[in-house]
């Protein structure tokens, strides 16, 4: 990827290094969009708000060291903008997000019915999680983003950025004890080491 972001930069092959980003980063972005709550639709324009100025104003991007925070951050802020645009009640960053992670890891591994079960034991133990730690945990595990980068985009600093992941995690060994699929719940667990 550094070598894309680089060429793009760098106006060397940027169409074809600005097409591999888009295709590189397009399902995520739309996935994290989701997550936050916004609909495919407000997810889909805001993404292409993104990619549009990040084509046209990428000779002010040469201080951007990790493509994948700064596409996360621009997103989001252009999601909370498209809100706020549409929106008559308090800004969206006054509320809490009810962030939502779709839980795909074992698609290939098991079959469909216990794949369900599964995905269903995930989904309540990430839903016993405030919205911000399940968001983090998702930031950190699934995009595989560092601390300080998670703080940047969530608007604290890296000390509050590595509790909410510990916490999260805390949380969800503690609420995985009693589970029917003690294996599973360690295999996620050290899939989730903090």
């Amino acid at each position: 990827m550094k070598d894309y972001w680089s060429n793009f930069l760098n106006s060397k092959g940027e169409s074809d290094a600005f097409a591999y980003i888009y295709n590189y980063y397009v399902n995520d972005l739309l996935s994290y969009g989701v997550s936050l709550g916004f609909d495919e639709e407000t997810c889909r324009d805001g993404v292409h708000d993104v990619f549009y100025k990040l084509y046209v104003e990428r000779d002010k991007l040469t201080h951007v060291k990790n493509p994948t925070a700064y596409l996360l951050k621009s997103f989001r802020n252009r999601l909370f903008n498209i809100y706020n645009r549409k929106s008559k009640t308090a800004p969206i960053e006054d509320v809490e997000i009810p962030f939502a992670a779709d839980i795909t890891i074992l698609d290939t591994i098991i079959d469909k019915e216990e794949e369900e079960k599964l995905k269903k034991i995930v989904s309540d133990l990430l839903n016993e999680l405030t919205p911000r730690q399940r968001e983090a945990i998702y930031l950190r595990y699934m995009q595989e983003m560092d601390y300080e980068d998670i703080a940047d985009l969530m608007k604290m600093d890296n000390n509050s950025a590595r509790q909410l992941v510990h916490r999260g995690i805390k949380a969800l060994r503690e609420k995985g004890i009693d589970s029917k699929y003690p294996l599973f719940i360690l295999y996620l667990f050290l899939f989730l080491k903090t």
